[in-house]
């Protein structure tokens, strides 16, 4: 079971502190309250918080000083408003910080937890599109940087070190791999992804995987399906005789690749 996602609630009030903290405890969040802004940045430099729910009216130490102070130490986390009564210059000053959404503090508990869990989505959301854009801008990286194919290099012997399947060879040392004699022209992640193939030949990968074993990180099977499936027609670029009809690297429909053992030429 994946870990509850933790709030910070910060509300000088204790009836909307006890009422919305049980509610969001109900809803199988963590929840973490502070009476106080002054109390609430003492938390926030001490501890990490998946959301914040702030009162904008506090004594002393108000609402927006606790998200300046949030966003100092957690630029990315969403954060929700609550507030006696709505103004122009306060949304407007929310709009600068990135908040969420504003609440009334009379809104109804269920209101507040739908927007809850709409702040929680779309960060998660956020953070899977960031996922996404870092590897394919790690994948551009590496065609632009990788060199051009390597000369011919005779098959390497038998080694702990090498894969061979058919007269595919794989020399996991150097990171080269041969097909009949001659050196194919491999990115690094092309190169890991065959390896994957290879050290499960005959046995289908699924596309998350695929991503996992060759690029380290976990990955839901749509999303890994749109990060693979470029590498596998590079793959199969270089490496198949034929590209429109494969018959090493396999496709197992909507499900993932496997590479086949029995691909010896006729």
């Amino acid at each position: 079971m994946s870990q509850s996602e933790r709030i910070l609630l910060v509300d000088d009030e204790a009836n909307i502190r006890l009422t919305l903290s049980a509610m969001l405890t109900r809803a199988g969040y963590d929840v973490t309250t502070a009476s106080g802004g002054a109390e609430a940045i003492t938390l926030l430099e001490e501890q990490t918080f998946d959301l914040l729910i702030v009162d904008l009216k506090m004594p002393g130490v108000d609402g927006m000083q606790v998200v300046t102070s949030a966003r100092a130490h957690h630029p990315d986390v969403p954060i929700i408003i609550l507030t006696g009564h709505g103004s122009l210059e306060t949304a407007i000053e929310g709009l600068r910080h990135g908040i969420f959404d504003y609440l009334l503090k009379n809104t109804e508990p269920a209101k507040v937890l739908e927007r809850v869990q709409a702040a929680l989505q779309a960060h998660a959301a956020e953070q899977r599109r960031r996922t996404l854009l870092n590897a394919v801008e790690a994948a551009v990286q590496e065609l632009r940087g990788s060199v051009a194919a390597t000369a011919e290099t005779p098959p390497a012997p038998q080694t702990e070190r090498t894969i061979v399947i058919g007269q595919l060879q794989l020399d996991t040392w150097r990171q080269v791999a041969t097909l009949g004699g001659r050196t194919l022209a491999l990115t690094p992640t092309e190169f890991r992804v065959l390896l994957c193939l290879a050290e499960h030949a005959g046995t289908m990968l699924s596309y998350s995987q695929l991503v996992k074993c060759a690029q380290g990180y976990d990955a839901s099977d749509l999303e890994a399906g749109e990060l693979i499936k470029p590498h596998i027609h590079h793959l199969r670029q270089k490496l198949e005789p034929d590209p429109s009809s494969p018959r090493y690297i396999l496709n197992v429909r909507g499900k993932g690749y496997l590479l086949a053992v029995n691909n010896e030429s006729s």
